[in-house]
Parts: structure tokens; C-alpha cells; sequence
């Protein structure tokens, strides 16, 4: 699969490519992608697994308390939870649930016994819980729990959700027709209010377009949707705005547009996933740090630094194609720009970069003339040429300095007109 060169005006005037422009060039055609903008790349939720024997008098304790009906609470762990059954399709029988706290414990195995060493535990933290602390200090407090739950604990894997949130951008009319996945099925249900990622369907649909969703939940997921509207739903909007507020763009402006949606990619790497990409031996993609043998990916901590890399490999499954030998450049963006620093999940790592104006007048040439090297590559034509140039980022600066010159619209194209062919009758294209 093909994919596109990437461009800044300022890696134009070196004469080389820039991983992080947004200017992308192939053979069909140019994008300009300065208005789409990452929001926030983080971890939105964790669900980490426990293998033990069940403490049997801090579970008798935990049920005594479920048995008195609706409603019941019990103090644990320096918190107060509300008591319940856990869901059918959970594997659980019983639940400890504190919203304000963003963390839910599911316990004792439905298909285990509890003089058994069985996965009696799991603990799910919410995005409102993660966002808030480090990675290290969420471990410690499932830990914390686990402990007190089961004796002889180990861990027995973890699943995480990555989300990306981007505003610019949202899913274009014939998406469908340009996805790759290997999913068959697809089910359409209308409606915002109907958002649910627990099911098992193959690839689902909600209303017009506000949700699309690949795979199952006990493989790799794939969910694009609109977030603003799902998280006005769940009365989150708040929240959520106060995290994509701190996102800003390379010259330091707040990136986040309250009147414009955000749409949210999420890929869910279920356990199994996990434990599969563990038996890959991958490495962190920034820095070659190898996975640790050790653990593998059985904790949340043993995940983070390879967040990014397992990102890329599932933006590389299901795949968004400009055509049939072509990534399409937003989903190429995508898949490259983010880094999941659970760490700072809330900050976004950007360049304040020098406007190029009067003082970079030779910067602006530079970059034209090797803009028009590569379009003369690519075999553009002088109007698609021109066309391509007003969408480059650059255009002003450009039509700025040969308006100062004298040089007028007809002069110009044919200017351009004659790089072009010079570059071409001469070997001189990029």
C-alpha cells in the first residue's frame, strides 16, 4: 500500500520531506490538511484481569452487604461503592461500582469455583479516572484492590481503548466503500441514543453516519463516531471539553473549536489482542525499548510504552484507502501523528513554528521551487499545478512576494508553466 509524501513549507525550502507536514503529495493528486486537528490521542478505558483464590472472608463480607437489596454501599479501599450483580455477559456474578471515582471491580467467575484459582477479578477504570493520574498510580490502586480480594494474585492480562479525538475532519459520504476490513457483516441502528459498545456485532451503523463500528468486542474494535453527540448523551460534554480545550495548533492557538463536532477514532485491543502482540515482541516505535519478557502485556504499566506502535498496527487493519494502491492521506495522518503518552494524556507535544512573512523570503522560494519539482514528478499540469499551490499553505506568502515584484496572474502562470516543463525537458524533478 502506497502512501503519501509529506510536506511543510519549511522542510520545502531544505528541499526534503517532513513526517509532520501537512502537506501530502502523490501521484493523485495534493491535500492540504491544516484544518484538521488532533484533539487528543489517550487511554480511554482500562480493564485489567486477576488470576487467584478468592478471600473468602472479604468476599462474604461484599455479599452479605449485595444480599440486603438495592441500593446497599459499603466502605473499601478509603471509598464508598454501591453494591450489585454484575451483567450476564459479564463472567461475574458481583460488581463494586463508584462513578465518581470512574472505577467499577467485577468479581467472583461465574464458571469458576471460589475454592478454585480461577480470573475472579477485574477492574475497569473509566477515562475520567485515567485522565486524571498516572499510569503508575492507577496499577497501584488496582493492585491495591486486587489484594485485598484475592490471595496468591497474579495478573492475567489487561484490555486497553485508545481513542483519538480530531476535529477538521469526519467520515466522507462513500467511507463504506473505501474501509478495508476484513469484517462481513454489517447492521444499521438509527439514533444516537442507541450507542452501545458491548455487543458482538461484526460492523454496525448508527443513524446517519454519527457512529460506524467494525469488529467484536472479544477481538480488535473499531469505532468512529461522533463524540460530541455521544458525549453530550452520557452528559460528559463538559468533561471532555475541558480536555480537548488544552490542544493547541503549531503556532500555539487553541486547536479546539466549541461551535465545530468532534469526531473520536477508538480502536479496543480486547486481552487476547494483547497477549498476541506480546508474543510479537514488539518495540516502542519512538524510542526501540523492547517489550519487557517478564510480563509481557499481562498489566496496564507493561502496555504504555507501546501504545503508539500497537495504535499504528490497528489504523493498519482497518484501513481508510484513497484507492485501490493508496492510503487515504487524513486516515495516513492519523495512523502516524499521535503519540499516547498516557503519562500527560491531556497534553499534546507541538512546534511553534516561524511564520515564513517578509523575513523568510528566500525560504518561501526555495520551497516553491522544490514544490514545483515534485508536482513536475508527479506529472501535474500548470492549472492543477496553480490549483495545488493555492491549497499548499503557502500560497500567500507566495502571491505576496511576486506581487511585490510586479508579477501579475497571467505572468505567474506562465512562470509556473515554464518550471514545470524546464524541470521535466531537464531532469531536474524532485
Amino acid at each position: 500500500m502506497k502512501r503519501w509524501e509529506r510536506y511543510s513549507v519549511e522542510s520545502l525550502a531544505q528541499g526534503e520531506q517532513d513526517p509532520r507536514g501537512k502537506l501530502f503529495i502523490s501521484h493523485k493528486g495534493q491535500a492540504h490538511l491544516e484544518r484538521v486537528r488532533l484533539l487528543n490521542a489517550g487511554v480511554d478505558t482500562v480493564r485489567q484481569l486477576y488470576r487467584g483464590l478468592p478471600h473468602l472472608p472479604q468476599f462474604d463480607k461484599i455479599i452479605s452487604v449485595y444480599q440486603e437489596g438495592r441500593g446497599a454501599t459499603i466502605d473499601l479501599y478509603g471509598q464508598t461503592w454501591a453494591v450489585g450483580a454484575g451483567a450476564a455477559g459479564s463472567g461475574f456474578r458481583y460488581r463494586l461500582q463508584n462513578n465518581d471515582l470512574g472505577v467499577i471491580v467485577f468479581f467472583q467467575a461465574r464458571h469458576v469455583k471460589t475454592d478454585q484459582v480461577g480470573t475472579h477479578l477485574k477492574i475497569e477504570l473509566s477515562p475520567h479516572y485515567i485522565q486524571e493520574r498516572e499510569p503508575a498510580a492507577c496499577q497501584r490502586f488496582m493492585d491495591l484492590i486486587a489484594s485485598c480480594l484475592l490471595d496468591h494474585m497474579e495478573y492475567a492480562g489487561c484490555a486497553v481503548h485508545l481513542a483519538l479525538d480530531v476535529q477538521g475532519w469526519e467520515p466522507p459520504r462513500d467511507f463504506m466503500d473505501r474501509f478495508v476490513t476484513r469484517s462481513k457483516k454489517i447492521t444499521r441502528i438509527d439514533g444516537i441514543d442507541s450507542l452501545s459498545f458491548d455487543h458482538g456485532n461484526i460492523a454496525t451503523t448508527y443513524g446517519r453516519c454519527e457512529t460506524l463500528m467494525f469488529g467484536t468486542a472479544g477481538a480488535l474494535q473499531c469505532a468512529i463516531y461522533n463524540k460530541t453527540k455521544e458525549a453530550h448523551y452520557r452528559d460528559k460534554l463538559h468533561f471532555w471539553e475541558g480536555i480537548w480545550g488544552n490542544a493547541t495548533n503549531d503556532d500555539l492557538s487553541p486547536a479546539y473549536d466549541p461551535d465545530q463536532d468532534v469526531w473520536r477514532i477508538e480502536m479496543r485491543f480486547h486481552q487476547s489482542v494483547l497477549a498476541e502482540f506480546a508474543r510479537g515482541i514488539p518495540c516502542n516505535v519512538d524510542t526501540g525499548e523492547v517489550l519487557d519478557n517478564a510480563h509481557g502485556f499481562q498489566r496496564f504499566t507493561d502496555v504504555i510504552p507501546h501504545l503508539t506502535g500497537i495504535w499504528r498496527s490497528a489504523m493498519q487493519s482497518y484501513r481508510l484507502d484513497a484507492s485501490r494502491d493508496l492510503i487515504d492521506p487524513a486516515w495516513q495522518l492519523f495512523q502516524d501523528d499521535p503519540r499516547f503518552f498516557a503519562h500527560a494524556p491531556s497534553f499534546m507535544y507541538k512546534r511553534a513554528r516561524k511564520a515564513p512573512g517578509l523575513g523568510n523570503e528566500k525560504n518561501v522560494c526555495l520551497a516553491f521551487g522544490n514544490l514545483i519539482s515534485i508536482y513536475a514528478r508527479q506529472g501535474f499540469g500548470t492549472y492543477q499545478a496553480i490549483d495545488y499551490l493555492k491549497r499548499s499553505g503557502m500560497w500567500e506568502d507566495l502571491e505576496h512576494y511576486y506581487r511585490r515584484r510586479g508579477i501579475q496572474a497571467g505572468a505567474f502562470r506562465q512562470l509556473v508553466e515554464d518550471k514545470l516543463i524546464e524541470r521535466r525537458l531537464l531532469g531536474k524533478a524532485a
